[in-house]
């Protein structure tokens, strides 16, 4: 999005998007909620990977935590800014253009992180989760979520109604918990709800990984 107007036809496109997920039943911001409050009592400073639209960093934000968002897409970034902007929410949130597989910041620097419908789009996450472990402090809490097999059926009949396929790699929340755990990572909350299912797990208070 290179000006105003290309950010005033994103946002047009993400809210129509989100009228007509909410019409089918699926309510985008009302999942994000869900989805942090699945995590209990979170401490700050957040990371948020994959910022998308930012609905998990406002998310986040809404509960009073600092948040640090990264994603590969600047377009992706400067609309999620302007929805943080109008959201009251732009001083929470910082906008981190980058790979999530090289963070730039110290070992145990975040409270908490969340990965929210990342993981279907990578096809190697060991990367991803180890960097994130990383950054993660002892007894930090990590909350990984996806669509549950209705929520990815329902975003694949929207895209195939635009003659477009909503691409799923082989990663899930059950082998990223695997490779977790054996990374020292606690499983601790298995909830669904609003078309995504969520994993909570606490990092290994013992020490580094």
């Amino acid at each position: 999005m290179k000006d105003r107007d290309d950010l005033v036809r994103g946002k047009a496109a993400f809210l129509a998007r989100t009228e007509q997920y909410r019409s089918l039943g699926y309510d985008r911001f009302a999942a994000a909620d869900f989805v942090v409050k699945t995590g209990g009592q979170l401490s700050g400073p957040a990371l948020d990977i994959g910022t998308g639209k930012g609905l998990m960093a406002m998310a986040l934000a809404r509960q009073g935590l600092e948040v640090i968002s990264v994603d590969p897409d600047a377009d992706e970034q400067a609309l999620a800014f302007l929805l943080a902007a109008e959201a009251g929410l732009e001083d929470r949130i910082r906008f981190i253009w980058g790979d999530a597989s090289v963070l730039p910041y110290s070992d145990d620097h975040f409270g908490c992180a969340t990965l929210v419908a990342v993981l279907h789009h990578l096809e190697d996450a060991a990367p991803v989760l180890e960097e994130t472990a990383r950054v993660l402090r002892p007894s930090g809490i990590l909350i990984l979520a996806d669509f549950s097999p209705e929520g990815f059926e329902l975003v694949a009949r929207v895209h195939r109604e635009e003659g477009r396929e909503h691409p799923v790699s082989g990663m899930t929340l059950e082998s990223a918990e695997v490779f977790l755990s054996r990374k020292g990572f606690k499983p601790t909350v298995r909830r669904s709800g609003h078309n995504h299912e969520v994993t909570v797990l606490v990092k290994n208070a013992g020490g580094r990984l």
